[in-house]
């Protein structure tokens, strides 16, 4: 009996490059880490806009360029509204959300409203 997946010796070797590679860089990029602070804001040394356009990019996927045309095509529109708002959100982020968390040395909304309303909420 066959099997459903002919992996050749090339493929094996490629992805076993792969991973080693990838573990040889978390293991590089965990000993520059000293604290939680690098680890989770990266020592807070990204400019603004690098933020933000990471957040843009981390909010576009192949969904945005697959089903949301299949929907569109189908007749359902409502996904535009959320693609052309995008830019918006980015640049709002930018110039309001992010400054606002640097000033006062905060890593998340959660942690905000910790510091707003106590440790309860």
């Amino acid at each position: 009996m066959e099997s459903l997946v002919d992996v050749r010796p090339l493929d094996l070797i490629v992805l076993s490059l792969y991973l080693l590679g990838m573990l040889a860089m978390g293991l590089y990029f965990s000993r520059r880490n000293n604290s939680t602070e690098e680890y989770f804001v990266g020592g807070r040394s990204f400019p603004g806009w690098a933020i933000g356009l990471s957040m843009l990019g981390t909010s576009i996927s192949s969904i945005t360029f697959l089903a949301f045309p299949a929907t569109a095509y189908g007749g359902n529109w409502s996904e535009l509204v959320f693609n052309l708002m995008l830019p918006f959100v980015a640049v709002v982020a930018i110039v309001v959300f992010i400054p606002f968390f640097r000033r006062g040395q905060l890593t998340s909304t959660f942690e905000y409203l910790g510091v707003c309303f106590g440790p309860e909420v």
